[in-house]
């Protein structure tokens, strides 16, 4: 009975310690080393707006050609008596040099041939018009009343004036085919190809060979409609045309180095490109092939300024200037062409900003900024509107 007394008043003991303990550790918690700590914004860079004066080039490609290629074309036919030595490919000739011969015998007896029908249509006018004269005269001594015209002979006046006149043209034409009989060219010019040889007979209509003009080259530069806006382009609407070109710098690797030619924008095609969405623009170059350089003993050398037909070159056409520019890194621009601002109090906000051209590293800026505005550019993936942050200036 004792053992058991014992044991309840040890177990009640324990109860009421164990309460003890609990209501000291609820009013008394543990006590830590450990302080909340504040959250500090976030350090993020940014750039000041400072509007610029920039001329903004446009880039293009395209490949080199000639202002003028045709195929020469025969317009009489006979046997090829003589081939120009700068009659192959490649070669070069002044415009009026003599290319092809076609024998000209049968054309000359054409010639002679209309030579006798004008002397023989002189002379049966010259007949006609003195029987002419004879018959008015014996009509103002014979006839009475008015004269009939055919008792004049102006009826036979009249058919051998047109035939003289008729005899006249086919002696013009028998000439104009004589000398058809020489090929001359027509230009300036390089022989791309050559289809006949010595000896050769040849239809009229035949094609001998292809030429094209050495005196200027011309560049097709496709630009989008957009860049055609930064760019200067001749208005051809107008009688007087302008003297201002703007430049256009070409480039390509030729002869292991790296060319520069310098050309002029002189038109446009003016037609935007239904699968491309482009406008094609027209560079020429003068001279390409150095021949009046070569006159010029003081200038380099023709191989350092040729620039060959059909040469795939990069074009940089000179744009227009533009006033109150901002450039900003790629890294600034958010969807919706909005970039983020830090205002006086160091928070972000967004802004709605009109783009004029974006680049492979940088996006120009036409309106939406005022100088002296802070742009976020690095330091948060995410921003939101009216977090405030920790900002410092961007050092390049």
């Amino acid at each position: 009975m004792m053992r058991i007394r014992r044991q309840l008043t040890v177990a009640a003991l324990i109860a009421i310690l164990g309460s003890l303990l609990v209501i000291l550790i609820l009013h008394s918690p543990p006590q830590t080393d450990q302080h909340d700590e504040v959250a500090k914004p976030p350090l993020v860079r940014f750039i000041t707006v400072q509007p610029e004066r920039l001329r903004l080039d446009v880039r293009s490609q395209g490949r080199v050609m000639a202002q003028t290629e045709i195929d020469l074309v025969t317009g009489v036919s006979g046997n090829i008596i003589k081939i120009s030595p700068v009659f192959v490919s490649g070669g070069y000739f002044k415009k009026g040099d003599l290319l092809v011969s076609i024998d000209p015998a049968e054309y000359d007896l054409r010639v002679a041939q209309a030579q006798a029908r004008v002397m023989e249509a002189q002379y049966q006018l010259t007949r006609e018009e003195a029987e002419a004269e004879q018959a008015r005269d014996e009509w103002q001594q014979l006839g009475q009343g008015d004269p009939n015209p055919l008792s004049l002979r102006i009826p036979q006046l009249k058919e051998k004036k047109a035939k003289l006149v008729a005899e006249q043209e086919e002696l013009k034409n028998a000439r104009l085919l004589r000398q058809r009989t020489d090929i001359r060219a027509p230009f300036n010019g390089r022989v791309r190809s050559k289809t006949v040889g010595m000896g050769q007979y040849i239809d009229d209509g035949t094609i001998l060979g292809r030429i094209y003009s050495s005196d200027i080259a011309e560049v097709r530069l496709p630009v989008s409609t957009h860049d055609l806006a930064l760019i200067a382009v001749p208005d051809l609407s107008h009688e007087k045309q302008s003297t201002q070109h703007t430049p256009v710098k070409l480039m390509a690797p030729y002869q292991g180095q790296n060319r520069i030619w310098s050309g002029k924008l002189v038109r446009s095609e003016g037609v935007v490109d239904a699968e491309t969405g482009m406008v094609v623009v027209i560079a020429q170059v003068t001279d390409p092939f150095g021949l009046e350089t070569r006159k010029q003993p003081t200038t380099q050398k023709p191989a350092d300024v040729t620039l060959p037909v059909g040469l795939f070159v990069e074009a940089e056409i000179e744009g227009r200037w533009f006033e109150n520019l901002t450039v900003i890194p790629v890294s600034a621009m958010y969807k919706d062409n909005q970039v983020v601002v830090i205002d006086t109090t160091n928070r972000l906000r967004f802004c709605s900003v009109t783009i004029l051209r974006r680049e492979r590293e940088r996006i120009i800026i036409h309106a939406g900024l005022e100088q002296g505005e802070r742009v976020l550019i690095s330091g948060l993936h995410h921003p939101v509107e009216g977090m405030e942050v920790m900002a410092a200036e961007h050092t390049p």
